[in-house]
């Protein structure tokens, strides 16, 4: 879901809820157990704020959560659920009466050490904290 409760405010949410069933496998051994790197639910939520008297200037944050999954066919071998938080801010403004928006994003801003990912059998590490710095000019 996505929407502007008050000028200037936009808040944005979503959510899936994930079932896996293995069927049909060699010899039925791990029949009804859960596919690898298949998390059970996938929960975002993001805010973003224009900064009120800075004409061009928001702010944004950004809570990331992802259910367990497991590592192995045989579901012996899991991931636990894990969290992700990101800041960021933008500023826009005018040069040579072109548009310039200027970014700085900090991803996972507590530093937490997680496996994102057991998709296809291969465990993904999250990225430590990583500060993206970047701009874009419309012409």
């Amino acid at each position: 879901m996505f929407g502007e409760p008050i000028e200037g405010l936009r808040l944005m949410a979503g959510g899936t809820r994930m079932t896996s069933e293995l069927k049909n496998t060699a010899g039925g051994l791990t029949d009804g157990n859960h596919a690898i790197g298949v998390p059970t639910f996938q929960l975002n939520a993001s805010v973003d704020w224009d900064v009120p008297g800075l004409e061009g200037a928001a702010l944004s944050a950004r809570m990331l959560r992802t259910g367990g999954q497991y590592a192995d066919q045989a579901n012996n071998l899991s991931l636990p659920t894990w969290n992700r938080f990101d800041a960021g801010a933008r500023y826009k403004l005018k040069v040579d009466q072109r548009d310039l928006t200027l970014r700085v994003n900090v991803e996972n801003i507590t530093d937490k050490n997680y496996w994102a990912s057991a998709n296809g059998g291969y465990l993904s590490q999250g990225d430590p904290r990583l500060v993206k710095v970047s701009g874009t000019i419309d012409f």
